[in-house]
């Protein structure tokens, strides 16, 4: 498995509009290989809004398997 963390700022004021997990997902899906899995929230901030979350990607069983031999 692989994880990729995303930290956002808390701004009270206006949500967030957050695209830079689609460049990470593209990089890791269609440059690495991997496949994407999901995602965990790892940090809310006191309004309970995310603040920050852990991308999941792991290798397919058959590049895993190549990799190792």
């Amino acid at each position: 498995m692989e994880y990729v963390r995303l930290k956002y700022a808390n701004n009270k004021l206006i949500n967030a509009d957050i695209k830079e997990h689609r460049d990470i997902i593209d990089e890791y899906v269609l440059k690495k290989g991997y496949e994407y899995v999901g995602f965990i929230p790892v940090l809310f901030g006191p309004s309970g809004k995310m603040l920050e979350l852990d991308l999941i990607f792991k290798k397919p069983k058959e590049k895993e398997e190549a990799e190792k031999s």
